[in-house]
């Protein structure tokens, strides 16, 4: 990006500056802050293969810092003690960026290890903090990655990288703006964190739940079982063939579809629409009563498709020629039922029939052995798995606020069209001047 593109992240077209502002190469930026050519204040350490690299870990040695190890956490390599002074070492709070490949540009951080072939540390000038500057690289990807060199393999553009306009603030400035940042990512990751410990908890209730019914834990052992085709269970549940206790609607294609609402309309009900929440085609009112129809208490199966088995409610509208609607008998709770289906999910995605099209098979779905509880139980395991769903939802809704905050930080404060209070950045002038 040129610096009269970068500058376009301000209205340049404004001819009054803030106050305390002046233009620059990226547009407005404050009059304390400089812009230069990020090759005038980092340097860069390209990392290479190590003469031996092995499979596990040995004592002394160190991991092989790949893009996948900074994505997933899991080495796929290790260098040797003994090759280790003729390699590029990596610290957890170096910058590391990739170079070479389909994903130039991405940058990482917070890992030790010796750095692949593939990857470059981008090590700054005195003038410049580690910190800052992973959060500025954070937002140059695009650029990088669609402007690479290479016929083959694509590597960034030395050139450009080099002579990218980054703005540059004083140092407690720089640290201030890279602490708020990191403090929203921590927030967000914690985040994640919370949301896989619930899924985990739900996994865990609902063996528990389907094994000994809605007691608690600590109660489990009283509980009277029987052993059945599905294992243990209570004594007084009954176990019965899921065809004998619901019936299928298979979807279908309507004679119209529209692109847009119009009154009356209904929105046509595909697996991505489930997922999404954007509807990607309307079946106008004339058609609905010729098609099958869902209302958001109805448990909607993918019966067609790579994600045959996966399970949806909550959604109002016409069931898609991919989709069967799950109607239970007055024996089973429909919410019940969306939970039984959810654990029943990868049984009836690997055992499939067609050899274009997967599909379910229904001679499976309709002998699969299910537990059926008294209703009062069916209601109460609904009830407290719903409630964990409704927990990571929140948290999920709460993610995707903190990555929403994160981008608009990102962007506000590396512009300057968001700048921190003074005396917040005050409070990291001293910890500067002692670093």
């Amino acid at each position: 990006m040129t610096g009269k593109e970068q500058g376009k992240a301000w209205n340049n077209n404004t001819l009054d500056l803030p106050e305390g502002y002046r233009m620059t190469e990226l547009g407005p930026l404050p009059e304390e802050w400089r812009v230069v050519r990020l090759g005038e204040v980092v340097s860069l350490t390209k990392g290479r293969k190590p003469p031996k690299l092995l499979n596990a870990y040995v004592a002394g040695a160190l991991p092989y810092l790949t893009a996948d190890y900074f994505r997933t956490g899991a080495a796929s390599g290790w260098v040797p003690v003994e090759c280790l002074s003729r390699m590029p070492l990596c610290s957890r709070e170096d910058v590391v960026l990739i170079w070479d490949g389909s994903k130039a540009g991405q940058v990482f951080t917070g890992l030790d290890g010796v750095l692949a072939s593939t990857m470059v540390r981008v090590t700054p000038t005195e003038d410049l903090r580690q910190d800052y500057l992973f959060f500025l690289l954070s937002i140059q990807f695009e650029l990088l990655n669609t402007q690479t060199t290479g016929s083959t393999i694509p590597h960034v553009n030395k050139e450009l990288f080099h002579n990218l306009f980054i703005p540059l603030p004083p140092l407690p400035e720089q640290r201030a703006i890279a602490h708020v940042l990191h403090a929203v990512q921590e927030a967000k990751e914690t985040t994640e964190r919370v949301i896989a410990a619930a899924r985990e908890l739900k996994r865990s209730l609902m063996r528990h739940l389907f094994t000994y019914g809605p007691v608690p834990v600590d109660q489990a052992d009283q509980v009277p079982l029987q052993e059945t085709e599905i294992g243990p269970i209570p004594a007084h549940w009954r176990v019965v063939r899921l065809g004998e206790v619901v019936s299928l609607t298979k979807g279908r294609k309507p004679p119209k579809l529209l692109n847009a609402y119009v009154a009356g309309a209904l929105p046509y009900l595909t697996a991505d629409y489930f997922r999404t929440g954007a509807a990607s085609g309307w079946v106008p009112v004339e058609c609905l009563s010729r098609m099958p129809l869902c209302s958001r208490e109805d448990v909607v199966l993918i019966w067609d498709g790579s994600k045959a088995g996966q399970v949806f409610t909550g959604l109002d509208g016409v069931l898609a020629s991919t989709m069967v609607r799950v109607t239970p008998t007055e024996d089973l709770r429909q919410d019940y039922l969306f939970f039984l289906l959810s654990i029943q999910f990868e049984l009836l995605n690997t055992q499939t029939t067609g050899s274009t099209i997967p599909h379910v098979n229904k001679e499976l779905f309709h002998n699969l052995f299910i537990p059926l509880p008294p209703l009062p139980e069916q209601q109460e395991i609904a009830r407290i798995l719903r409630a964990v769903d409704e927990k990571i939802q929140a948290e999920e809704r709460r993610k995707e606020a903190l990555e929403g905050l994160f981008k608009a930080l990102l962007h506000h404060l590396m512009t300057a069209r968001v700048r921190l209070p003074k005396e917040f950045i005050a409070r990291f002038e001293e910890v500067t001047n002692h670093e």
